[in-house]
Parts: structure tokens; C-alpha cells; sequence
């Protein structure tokens, strides 16, 4: 079986490289973008099986991003996992409002990551 696809969106370089060693240990093909309007050409480039994506970007926010892909027939169906700072629970709520699927917490556990991936995705 081949690898899930997983694009990780983020504007810390830390976070996008923590991500891609992270999960590519547990067997994921990870692809990143480090703002929305990267990742929007990312999704059509990449077909991924599942996004994670931080909420407060420079430029195209993850939530405006999030709003996008879920407005478009073609990408509405790929599952978003937001990334989040603990202090932006009305973010999350908002973004949960709008079709993401999860949120993670920054900072955060690959083992947790993982184990959300394995529950979303067949």
C-alpha cells in the first residue's frame, strides 16, 4: 500500500521540518508549503490524502486557506487538521465550524500527530 499523502502548511521552518523527519519516520510522504497561497498550488500539484495546517499565516491565513479549499468541488473533500497555539480556541472553533476535521496544539508530540492521522485516514 502506498504511502498517505500529508501536506503540512506552516510559516516556522522549524515546524515544517519538525513535521516532515517527524512523520516521514512513520511512513507518511509529507509535502509543505510555508503559506496558503503555496500550499492552494501544493493541493492541486499534490493530490494530498490530508492537510495540517497552522491557523495564523502571513498574507492567506489557515483558516482563509482552509475556507478556499472547502468552497472548491474538487478539494472540498480532503480532510484539515488545524495546528493552533493554545491561545486561539475561538480560531479553532471557528475553523471546526468551517469543515476541519481536528486540531492540534502547538507545541505538540509527533506520537500525538501520528495517532490523529491513523484516526482520520482509512
Amino acid at each position: 500500500m502506498a504511502a498517505h499523502k500529508i501536506l503540512v502548511v506552516d510559516d516556522e521552518a522549524f515546524i515544517l521540518n519538525l513535521m516532515r523527519n517527524g512523520l516521514a519516520e512513520h511512513g507518511f510522504e509529507v509535502v509543505t508549503a510555508d503559506n496558503g497561497f503555496e500550499a492552494i498550488l501544493a493541493v492541486e500539484e499534490e493530490k494530498p490524502d490530508l492537510i495540517i495546517t497552522d491557523i495564523m499565516m502571513p498574507r492567506l491565513t489557515g483558516l482563509e486557506f482552509l475556507k478556499a479549499l472547502k468552497n472548491n468541488r474538487e478539494t472540498s473533500r480532503i480532510p484539515i487538521i488545524l495546528i493552533s497555539a493554545l491561545d486561539q480556541a475561538d480560531m479553532v472553533k471557528e475553523g471546526l465550524d468551517l469543515g476541519a476535521i481536528d486540531y492540534i496544539t502547538k507545541p505538540f508530540k509527533i506520537n500525538e500527530i501520528v495517532g490523529k492521522l491513523k484516526h482520520h485516514l482509512p
